[in-house]
């Protein structure tokens, strides 16, 4: 579900926003239970980290796979924030979402949204590494 080409892309509409907690083809993806088939801030952040890892920089298919989730992550982010001014604890993975499917305030679905603010380099060191940088 994640598309290099998004908004431009194929994606169906029960997977436009990309990345749901299952796969769209799951049987229990239509039933949507609590957390089954939506998508959810910190695991986007998880996958964000795992495809910005050192040892995958030179794999050009994962860096457009980083770029594009980023890309989805915080266009679906941004498009409830400015709709509603919420910052929902999960999101619907469909097209044509109204709304949050969870909660309408909860601090982890800023996740989503912050994958670009990694992305684009703005970002505060950790203390560890800062420490490390200034002993090499």
């Amino acid at each position: 579900c994640i598309s290099p080409t998004w908004p431009i892309s194929d994606n169906s509409d029960e997977c436009y926003w990309g990345l749901p907690s299952i796969s769209a083809d799951d049987p229990a993806f239509p039933k949507l239970g609590y957390w089954r088939g939506y998508v959810w801030g910190p695991m986007a952040m998880l996958t964000y980290w795992s495809l910005n890892s050192k040892q995958y920089a030179h794999l050009d298919t994962v860096q457009i796979a980083r770029r594009s989730l980023s890309r989805q992550m915080t266009s679906m982010f941004l498009q409830m924030w400015k709709k509603h001014g919420h910052v929902c604890e999960n999101y619907s993975p469909h097209r044509d979402a109204k709304d949050c499917t969870g909660d309408r305030y909860y601090t982890w679905g800023a996740l989503a949204g912050m994958t670009s603010i990694l992305e684009e380099g703005h970002f505060i060191q950790s203390l560890g590494e800062q420490q490390k940088s200034s002993i090499e």
